[in-house]
């Protein structure tokens, strides 16, 4: 189950192999492939029933600055698929238009294949260092069974580390000179003076990242953010009617909830569901996790007050499971229609 993480963890960092114990692995299977953006695949690679996509963009030189994105994808089979009846096979539903043949299935009329068409594709995001990569894939990778009961497919987003550790480094330049009783304030417009490079670079990663998504060609997507994952899909959501649902797992601190704003009319159609657990200790801008869940709500609610048709609802799970994506919120998520 665990194959695919070891194989990141040897290619992008040294710093992960504290954690080869826990990604115990056998890669003798080879199965998966590599692609780059447009579609041109550039080698063969083996992790069981998960694909890696490689994704760089040598026109605008993204490569250079974030280092290589990788993609982890698994693809679930629609329970409605009847490839087991060995009667039918992929050449005769395309020669004798007996049946439809869609995803390496094939169903004998169009419904049920256009339903799983249909079906929309999770995308997550960890947050930036390889342990919280880590701790994102083993909780989804322990949830398969629950994932596929609604999504056609899941992506897990892996950033190159040391570049994106690097740019972060530099915005928190000018944010470290400041005063802690600034760093330390709670309400979001004093935060977004004082954390400003921090909120543009956001900002900035969320371009690259939302390009990487389409780049994947997929429409009807969910995106599950965890910690400073979380405050990616905040700057993601926006940018294109593809995304249709928004899931936070101990997000980023509030400052960046106010980029939800700039979805503006699509609101009335968006669901948004937050995760908090109260054992949560982490510091993220100075303020606890498990205390920031009172610090989104007003802004929520007014979003709600502009937006009537606009959904959301936060959970604190207790004792919780510490700065991780709790089962239970993933259990919400499929339940959420």
């Amino acid at each position: 189950m665990y194959k695919y993480i070891y194989i990141y963890i040897m290619q992008s960092s040294k710093s992960g192999i504290e954690f080869l114990n826990e990604c115990l692995l056998d890669i003798k299977k080879a199965d998966g492939y590599r692609l780059d953006v447009n579609g041109e695949k550039i080698g063969e690679l083996s992790f069981n029933d998960w694909n890696l996509y490689e994704l760089s963009d040598e026109c605008t030189k993204v490569e250079s600055i974030y280092g290589k994105f990788r993609v982890i994808e698994k693809k679930f089979k629609n329970s409605n698929c009847e490839s087991k009846d060995k009667k039918f096979n992929k050449h005769n539903c395309e020669t004798d238009n007996k049946c439809i043949w869609n995803q390496g299935c094939f169903y004998k009329d169009g419904s049920a294949a256009a339903k799983y068409n249909e079906l929309p594709n999770l995308v997550i995001m960890a947050g930036f260092s390889v342990n919280s990569f880590c701790g994102t894939s083993k909780v989804i990778m322990s949830n398969l069974d629950v994932l596929e009961k609604k999504y056609k497919a899941i992506y897990i987003i892996c950033y190159d580390e040391k570049k994106f550790k690097g740019i972060q480094d530099t915005a928190f330049v000018s944010i470290d000179s400041r005063s802690e009783e600034l760093k330390s304030k709670r309400d979001v417009e004093t935060r977004a003076e004082v954390y400003k490079e921090e909120v543009v670079m956001f900002e900035q990663f969320g371009n690259i990242l939302d390009k990487v998504i389409r780049c994947l060609g997929l429409t009807n997507v969910h995106l599950l953010g965890k910690s400073s994952g979380g405050g990616l899909t905040m700057n993601i959501v926006y940018k294109n009617p593809i995304y249709t649902r928004l899931y936070l797992a101990v997000p980023a601190h509030p400052t960046f909830c106010k980029s939800i704003e700039k979805l503006g009319d699509r609101l009335n159609k968006m669901k948004l569901i937050i995760g908090w657990n109260q054992n949560d200790d982490q510091k993220l801008g100075r303020i606890p996790s498990c205390e920031q869940m009172e610090l989104y709500e007003p802004i929520l609610a007014k979003l709600k007050s502009i937006y009537p048709k606009f959904e959301y609802k936060q959970y604190r799970f207790t004792p919780g499971n510490k700065h991780e994506i709790n089962p239970e919120l993933l259990k919400l998520i499929i339940d959420d229609k």
